[in-house]
């Protein structure tokens, strides 16, 4: 037993390992100095996820650190593009399910077919409290658009298996416009999980 308890190995090199695994799972970004937080690998996102459902709000899993600034969401459209979108927005709440922030409402703004949308928070979110958030995202439309992600077997395997496990992606909040509710409602498992990055 050491003051690291039953580790007996070289910290710097595990340490080593962890941001060459980071680095190796997202290409072009390094870890130990840019904001760059995600819930799945950019490579995983293989899908074309039916995640959203007009006026719904649809949110993921993204473990941040305190002392992280989060300012921009992004997420990706799949093969279906947005059919006469009306608002649409992106959003971010804590680990208590309490609004960090919004983007602002997009209106009829277009989202063409693979198309990658990175929008602003309107204020940066600074980070007080490290563990799991949720992002989340809401298009009203007559058809929302697909998103770029995993389509996994079924809801069961995207809800919590085994306690204390999260919901990889869920919906929550309905009848939806222009704004984000300002505390999450109950959490529906979907199977879609989108990928959708935090920057």
């Amino acid at each position: 037993m050491t003051v690291h308890g039953d580790f007996t190995g070289n910290i710097r090199d595990e340490m080593g390992s962890f941001v060459a695994q980071s680095r190796e799972r997202y290409p072009g970004i390094d870890p130990t100095d840019d904001m760059y937080r995600t819930n799945m690998p950019r490579r995983a996102a293989v899908s074309n996820a039916s995640v959203l459902t007009t006026q719904v709000l649809s949110t993921v899993p993204i473990y941040l650190f305190q002392g992280d600034t989060v300012t921009s969401i992004t997420f990706v459209s799949a093969t279906t593009a947005a059919s006469v979108p009306t608002n649409w927005w992106f959003a971010l709440y804590d680990p208590d399910g309490a609004l960090v922030g919004q983007t602002a409402d997009q209106t009829s703004t277009a989202w063409a077919a693979n198309t990658k949308m990175t929008k602003a928070l309107g204020t940066p979110a600074a980070i007080t409290e490290t563990g799991w958030y949720r992002a989340g995202i809401m298009v009203k439309a007559t058809t929302p658009p697909t998103l770029a992600g995993v389509a996994l077997h079924n809801a069961v395997e995207s809800a919590a298996l085994i306690s204390g496990e999260l919901i990889l992606s869920a919906t929550s909040d309905s009848s939806l416009t222009d704004t984000a509710p300002a505390t999450l409602g109950a959490l529906t498992a979907i199977a879609g999980v989108p990928l959708c990055i935090l920057t």
